[in-house]
């Protein structure tokens, strides 16, 4: 299965909200039991990632039901965030922690922001 393909832009100092649903065939995914990993790099050999929101770290948010992937990073976090060009992934995990799912990919834009 491909990931989708969808391009972000942020602008630094801002809120940054995103939430996905995973459909099939439009039926929403049950997602019970499932993790997700969100990460942002400089390029995709990047060793150190400008994001990791993780359901583990509270960043993501899994609604399993309605197959919705909630991802919020605070304003205090996207302000650190030097202007520039990056990519970053969506991915899914099962639960069985061995099969995971890239259902979503793109460009990630930061811009800098003229309020400070």
């Amino acid at each position: 299965m491909l990931a989708g393909r969808y391009n972000i832009s942020v602008t630094a100092g801002t809120t940054f909200q995103l939430s996905p649903q995973w459909l099939i065939d439009n039926l929403a995914v049950n997602l019970t039991g499932y993790t997700a990993t969100f990460q942002v790099r400089q390029f995709v050999d990047s060793t150190t990632p400008l994001l990791n929101a993780t359901t583990s770290n509270g960043l993501i948010t899994i609604t399993p039901a309605t197959g919705t992937i909630a991802i919020n990073v605070a304003a205090s976090t996207t302000a650190t965030w030097p202007a520039g060009n990056y990519l970053y992934a969506l991915n899914l995990t099962a639960p069985d922690g061995v099969t995971i799912y890239q259902i979503l990919q793109g460009a990630f834009v930061v811009a800098a922001s003229a309020v400070h």
